[in-house]
């Protein structure tokens, strides 16, 4: 899987935006970014949206912003560094019904990034996305979402390097149906998602096909949350989640067996304080067991822990806090998964009615299963927002990522600046 850390921690910055309030899910993206797809939502969800139009019983809101980066390591590698400039157009849409009760949304995206000499590089990635939730009762409500998401790099270039660490293509699907009830100060939730993960097979400067078969995986997660409301500012709550989990390929044609289950046990609480922070954290235990399919993995356990928060301390200062351990999927080798702890301290300043300024210091440590691999990485940003007026908006922002790890041709120092503009209606 790819490992170009900066270009895809720049997705949250691509767009100008200045905001630091991004879903924990999320961190990974933006310190590491090696999940499936890259997760477009997350700066989907900060880019600077207008008023919008009304058409069709819909709050219509498009942007256009368009980037000009800078990278000086764009494969990530310290055997290999590479510098390079990159194009970057990104348009959308997200439409809001208007209803009373209810909510409906659906989004349309597409990112594309066209490097100036390594073109191999070059990557679009497209897809849509829908949430619906339907309030039946005070104690009764109905949610669901669909999302697909399509990555697409030029791996069929004729320049394209036997050595070079490329991503094929892959298609991710994500949907979840949720149930909710709340009963006077006691509230449950209770979803069944289900992801599938597929990558395309490619084909080699020699005109080998690697086969990526073993790197699909369609997992199902049933979640179970309960919680208490001991008063408007703390909400106590239970969280339980199981995971199946299962890969397309099993020996010999791939090396080991994944297929596995998983089990979380969390219990935390969400809270408001009035003039000081509000959010959510809690921690729990987790676990994969892939033994029961291929004793030459180990099972993963351990500690893990999540928190989410916000201090807004004036009108013109805000901070955030973002903290994330758990169990992500690894599909090389005998590694049984890895662990990835992961913490990001952000902070926002409106220095006028038109410039933001903001910071972010991220730490992240993945820790290999089964092996002696680990690695650390270190992430920081500094960047600004200038509103131009009449729905324009510019943005410059640097960004220093470092990783040191023990496996050979993994650590790597970069640097990287971009300058955005874009159109938000």
């Amino acid at each position: 899987m790819s490992t170009k850390l900066l270009a895809r921690a720049l997705i949250l910055v691509f767009a100008g935006t200045t905001g630091i309030s991004t879903p924990v899910a999320a961190i990974e993206a933006i310190m590491a970014g090696t999940r499936d797809a890259r997760d477009l939502r997350v700066w989907l969800d900060q880019q600077p949206r207008g008023e919008g139009v009304d058409g069709a019983g819909f709050l219509w809101q498009p942007t256009l912003p368009l980037g000009l980066r800078y990278d000086d390591n764009i494969f990530a590698s310290d055997a290999r560094d590479h510098s390079d400039g990159i194009f970057s157009i990104a348009p959308s849409v997200r439409g809001e019904a208007a209803l009373e009760r209810h909510a409906f949304t659906v989004t349309a995206y597409s990112r594309s990034d066209f490097y100036f000499d390594q073109s191999t590089q070059d990557n679009t990635e497209y897809g849509a996305a829908a949430y619906g939730r339907l309030d039946v009762y005070d104690w009764l409500a109905f949610s669901a979402h669909y999302r697909f998401d399509q990555l697409t790099e030029d791996w069929d270039s004729p320049d394209v390097s036997l050595a070079a660490a490329e991503q094929s293509d892959v298609r991710q699907v994500e949907s979840q149906a949720a149930v909710h009830f709340k009963y006077g100060r006691f509230w449950n939730t209770d979803y069944v998602r289900y992801i599938d993960v597929t990558y395309d097979d490619v084909t080699d400067r020699a005109g080998a096909i690697l086969i990526q078969d073993h790197r699909n995986r369609d997992p199902i997660d049933l979640g179970f949350e309960f919680g208490y409301e001991l008063s408007a500012l703390v909400q106590p709550y239970v969280r339980l989640v199981w995971r199946n989990q299962g890969y397309d390929n099993a020996p010999p044609r791939a090396l080991v067996d994944r297929d596995g289950s998983g089990r979380s046990y969390f219990g935390g609480f969400r809270f408001r304080f009035e003039n000081g922070p509000s959010g959510d954290i809690y921690a729990g235990y987790v676990k994969q067991d892939y033994v029961d399919d291929d004793p030459n993995l180990t099972v993963a356990e351990g500690v893990g822990f999540g928190a989410d928060i916000d201090w807004v301390l004036t009108s013109t200062t805000a901070l955030r806090l973002e903290a994330l351990r758990e169990i992500e999927e690894a599909t090389t080798g005998f590694e049984s998964g890895r662990f990835t702890s992961t913490v990001l301290f952000g902070a926002r300043h409106t220095l006028s009615h038109r410039l933001t300024v903001d910071a972010r210091l991220g730490f992240e440590n993945n820790d290999y299963v089964g092996t002696p691999r680990s690695e650390d990485s270190w992430l920081l940003r500094i960047g600004g927002k200038l509103d131009l007026g009449n729905q324009l908006y510019t943005a410059l922002t640097w960004d220093y990522a470092t990783r040191d790890s023990n496996a050979p041709g993994r650590s790597y120092d970069a640097n990287s600046v971009l300058l955005s503009v874009g159109w938000a209606r």
